[in-house]
């Protein structure tokens, strides 16, 4: 997306991670209907349904909002889209991923901040990465073992951290 398909859906700004980003929220409904549009007429592109997708998951639950981050792209600068997740009160960079505890039958949703593909275009990637891999992660919402994914939201927990 270019800057003013972003500036028709949002102005917000936010630093995350020494990146200014514009954030889309759930309560910024304008915005989502004027994304929902946009993503109705883009349905063919990928990044679109996907998109799409994110919007319903921010909608649907407390904590999520997307940011649209700056990544150059040849000469020119695009905006990409990313979840984010509130935690600790920071804004988190998260993929969502499926993930199941390591020993009862709990498996679900969770927000993980680790992965790599969220940081690629930041100079200071590696110290983020090293960053969020220290942070204190999600147990299983249902026995309180381990889970398989790195997560700081999980599905079926309202806050998993100390």
């Amino acid at each position: 997306m270019t800057i003013e398909e972003v500036l028709e859906i949002t102005n917000q700004v936010e630093n995350i991670d020494g990146d200014d980003v514009y954030i889309l929220n759930r309560g910024m409904y304008k915005g989502i209907d004027k994304l929902r549009q946009r993503v109705e007429k883009e349905k063919e592109d990928c990044m679109f349904s996907m998109l799409n997708e994110d919007v319903e998951f921010m909608c649907n639950n407390f904590g999520f909002a997307l940011a649209f981050r700056p990544v150059k792209w040849k000469n020119s600068k695009k905006w990409i889209p990313c979840l984010i997740y509130r935690y600790k009160d920071e804004w988190r960079r998260v993929v969502i991923q499926y993930a199941n505890c390591l020993k009862c039958d709990w498996n679900g949703s969770i927000a993980n901040p680790t992965d790599p593909d969220l940081y690629i275009t930041l100079e200071n990637r590696f110290d983020i990465m090293k960053k969020m891999n220290q942070l204190s992660f999600c147990k299983c919402p249902k026995c309180g073992s381990e889970i398989s994914g790195k997560a700081i939201w999980t599905e079926g927990s309202d806050i998993c951290y100390e």
